[in-house]
């Protein structure tokens, strides 16, 4: 009978109902002992006087407590109260797949995402020794945060201890009745099960990966995998019959994922996957991958195209980076059979994961690299083979560089925000100071010059300026020069007639690649293939008729755990590329260390969301107090701010497998979905009133300012900057929005009106992340250029204030500057002279300058960089953005067309 509302069960008062089904009646209950909301699934009174179908009751609560993962419903309590049993679980916020379903296929990317989750839970349950039997959508529950369950457990088998290929040791210890699989008895849904269970013979944890499979089809074709008029007719059709073909429907779905739907939907179990974790593997490396189109190991375009760091992430990732690498690498032959060559393989170089920016000597016996293993970053050198490792210098340095005859190392030498190039002998010894002032520089081939950049502001406009400069450090002079363009890692071929500089423009704008002569002239870029995404500095392959350089899948700032990319070979003359290697990780560095062997340097990494509380509201100093995390995962969340009421922060997260708008409550920690759109959603701001937002979205395949209503919906275009408009604010009486331009040809500080009308640029130049004052008058912003201070203008007329926010240290201050709620001190984040980071604030005060104002008004004690932050409204607690990354060196070998720069290839 259905229970009314304010009934209790033990502890449990009964708030109303969610659902019913065949072997149960599920509420919504208030645990009144903990004060959370649960769910309670009872057995109807049909069946509470059948003993089978309480044992099964009991068994699917016994089986369910037997396991832990993210993955699967968790149970709290198990009962009998007046003759009813009953289970608590968690309370889930969101829909069946089965509902979801209804609306149509998912997203491949989706699919995919959803799938693995899926095969991770069965990975934790095959473990403890359970098969569910009965995986179908309605059996997988989706929360509004973009987490699957499995639910009903009701079938579920639970075998004997090592029976499901797990160990042993973790099989369930419960007293749950042992439900073997009878002959002849069929359990599970039609056109979901396994063939096996379609015969009623025996069955084991494989059973799941058919139905799993049959779920994924489903996923991406809108249709069952296995469908007939009759039962009998969808029975012989798991049988005997394949499901239709990926490739007829309407939609791009890679064919190297219809190999492995099909590869799951085997019919004899011994030629399926042969683990759930296996599946999660080879979904997991392909997820990383998929992009709408085949996932090739090698890509070619045969015409030209036309278009810092943390540690915190545990090193036990570092080998599934490298076995998910294998698999992204050879994932698409190994499903399809037999291939006539070996493909690539990837193994570890370093362990720390706090190691980057190698470079490998000519003769290929020694590596180089920065290392930021001992807390303090230091250039390192390791031996290959052997591997015996050793720090040539104290630090802080980085970005080194081997001279041609392999004597000597160029490194850059931090200080705050002064960078300055020294060299070192491999053989060690005192490190030299070269040149004052350098951000990166490469040898010249024959070892007697060095081509440098350097960067700085003049006036409105950012310069990088190319410059070379004697190897003794004589003779500096300037080659070239390019505005308001961020040139990195100059490299010169080996001919000697060009030098090749990746120029990352923009922030989070795709890269492209200068080529210039050694006098300066010869200017020509060279574009790189499509999609977008960041680009790692190129290194000169065999004679220098080619580049080699990384790609990211996506925007930098956008990057995550897991993140991956492409390296690709580029001709110079005919600007032909091809994909040599994909990448599990976000690439950062790429070196060639003999013919067909690659080093490659990248990243993965998480940002979550930390609250603090400030001791004593915004004239406080040092450090925060009681830290709490508001999200904590392997996703990406970053660039919050609070809504007006002070109750939800509202942050870009890549979750879901995009990166879209979230928002999460302070108070009781639920998290909410905003936008769920194909293109990059991020930038959020509230309106003043809290009834609506602004944020910067890839929608019209550029970044440009959207507004809509604060649930997300009401999407509309209000600018149209032609190529990235991006970190929008508004004035506190919601007139106008003020947002920054990365347009070549219009760069700087804008402001638009509410309706999207009255486009005004209001300081020229290469600013960034701008954050209106809480009086409207002014408009605080950073520089793109080295040191990134704070500069602030009028909102009225744009005139720009002389004073200088920050400090020389502002090398690292990434993030949008924050008006305190008094609108007489601005926040940044900065380190200090020791290097610790943290959120300083400044005074305002017009044409004054208040640098002996500076303070620490908060940060953190574990070394890990702040991503970004925001000050609640009544100013008394701060949320922050708090970076863990990985970085680490793999060794890639067999990769085809990749040979040392020189004019003889080492072997």
């Amino acid at each position: 009978m259905t229970l009314p509302a304010g009934s209790r069960l033990g502890p449990y008062e009964i708030l109303g109902p969610l659902g019913a089904g065949g072997m149960g009646e599920v509420y919504r209950a208030r645990d009144t002992r903990l004060q959370r909301d649960v769910a309670i699934k009872i057995l109807p009174d049909s069946l509470a006087a059948d003993p089978e179908a309480l044992a099964r009751f009991e068994r699917e609560a016994r089986a369910v407590a037997a396991l832990s993962h993210p993955n699967i419903l968790a149970i709290h309590d198990f009962g009998v109260e007046g003759g009813r049993a009953f289970s608590v679980t968690e309370l889930l916020e969101g829909r069946t797949l089965r509902e979801r379903l209804a609306e149509g296929p998912l997203p491949v990317r989706k699919a995919i995402e959803c799938a693995a989750q899926v095969a991770r839970g069965l990975a934790a349950a095959h473990d403890r020794g359970v098969v569910h039997r009965d995986l179908k959508p309605e059996n997988l529950f989706v929360t509004d945060d973009g987490r699957v369950k499995i639910l009903d457990f009701g079938l579920a088998k639970v075998e004997a201890a090592g029976e499901v290929g797990g160990d042993a040791s973790n099989a369930t210890q419960t007293p749950t009745r042992h439900l073997a699989t009878r002959p002849g008895v069929v359990l599970g849904t039609i056109g979901y099960m396994s063939p096996e269970q379609v015969r009623g013979t025996a069955i084991d944890h494989r059973t799941d990966l058919f139905s799993l499979g049959a779920v994924l089809y489903e996923m991406l074709t809108g249709q069952r995998a296995f469908r007939g008029a009759t039962a009998a007719d969808t029975m012989t059709a798991i049988l005997r019959e394949d499901p239709p073909a990926l490739s007829g429907i309407d939609r791009a779905v890679p064919p190297a994922l219809e190999r492995l739907v099909h590869h799951s939907l085997e019919k004899n179990p011994a030629e399926r996957f042969q683990s759930a974790r296996d599946l999660a593997f080879h979904l997991e490396a392909m997820g990383g991958a998929v992009s709408g189109a085949a996932i090739p190991s090698v890509e070619r375009s045969d015409d030209a195209p036309k278009s810092q760091r943390g540690r915190g992430i545990v090193l036990t990732a570092a080998a599934a980076l490298v076995a998910g690498a294998a698999l992204g690498v050879a994932l698409d032959r190994s499903l399809r059979g037999p291939a006539t060559a070996a493909p690539p393989s990837l193994r570890q170089l370093t362990y720390t994961g706090a190691d980057f920016a190698p470079d490998a000597s000519r003769d290929g016996k020694l590596i180089v690299y920065t290392s930021e293993r001992e807390g303090r970053q230091s250039i390192w050198l390791k031996q290959y083979p052997g591997g015996d490792e050793v720090a040539l210098t104290s630090g802080p340095d980085e970005l080194p560089r081997f001279s041609p005859d392999g004597t000597q190392i160029l490194f850059i030498r931090l200080a705050g925000a002064k960078r300055d190039l020294y060299r070192v002998p491999v053989v060690g010894g005192e490190p030299r100071k070269v040149l004052d002032d350098v951000l990166f520089a490469d040898w010249s081939p024959d070892g007697r010059e060095i081509v440098f950049v350097r960067r700085r502001q003049e006036g409105d406009k950012s310069i990088s300026a190319i410059g070379l400069v004697d190897a003794n450090g004589d003779g500096a002079r300037e080659i070239a020069r390019e505005e308001n363009q961020a040139l990195v890692a100059p490299r010169w071929s080996p001919d000697g007639r060009t030098i090749a500089l990746i120029n990352r423009g923009a922030e989070n704008t795709p890269g492209t690649i200068l080529l210039v002569r050694p006098d300066g002239t010869g200017r020509r870029v060279l574009e790189t293939p499509p999609p977008a995404g960041a680009l790692t500095p190129a290194v000169w392959s065999g004679d220098g008729s080619a580049l080699v350089y990384g790609k990211e899948e996506g925007f930098v700032s956008a990057g995550a755990l897991g993140g991956s990319g492409r390296i690709i070979r580029q001709e110079i003359d005919s600007g032909r590329s091809e994909v040599i290697l994909w990448s599990p990780m976000r690439p950062a560095d790429v070196a060639i260390l003999t013919p067909g062997r690659l080093i490659l340097g990248g990243s993965t990494q998480r940002v979550n969301l930390l609250v603090s509380g400030l001791a004593s509201g915004p004239a406080a100093s040092g450090q925060g107090r009681a830290h709490r995390w508001i999200t904590r995962g392997n996703a990406s969340d970053r660039q919050p701010i609070f809504s007006p009421d002070g109750e939800w922060v509202m942050f870009s997260s890549n979750r879901s497998g995009n990166l879209e708008l979230w928002k999460v409550s302070i108070t009781t920690g639920a998290i909410r979905r905003l936008t769920d759109d194909p293109a990059q959603d991020w930038d959020p701001a509230f309106t003043p009133d809290g009834r609506g937002m602004v944020w910067s979205s890839s929608r019209t395949g550029h970044f440009e300012i959207w507004s809509g209503n604060a649930d997300g919906t009401g999407a509309r275009r209000l600018t149209d900057d032609g190529v990235d408009a991006e970190n929008p604010t508004m004035t506190p009486d919601g007139a106008w929005v003020v947002y920054n331009s990365s347009n070549p040809d219009k760069t700087g500080i804008w402001k638009i009106r509410a309706d999207g009308t009255q486009a005004t640029r209001l300081v020229p130049g290469s600013w960034s992340t701008p954050d209106v004052s809480p009086d409207g008058q002014w408009v605080a912003f950073r520089t793109r250029a080295i040191p990134r201070v704070v500069r602030v203008a009028r909102v009225s007329d744009g005139r720009l204030e002389p004073q200088v926010i920050g400090s020389n240290a502002g090398f690292n201050n990434n993030a949008r500057p924050r008006w305190l709620t008094s609108g007489r001190e601005i926040l940044f984040n900065d380190t200090d002279e020791d290097g610790n980071g943290g959120i300083f604030a400044q005074a305002f005060v017009p044409g004054t300058d208040t640098a002996r104002t500076r303070r620490l008004l908060a940060g953190l004690d574990t070394g890990q960089p702040i991503d970004s932050y925001a000050i609640s409204p009544d100013g008394t607690h701060m949320v922050q953005a708090i970076a863990d990354t990985l970085d680490s060196l793999l060794l890639a070998e067999g990769v085809p067309g990749i040979e040392p720069p020189g004019p003889a290839a080492r072997r």
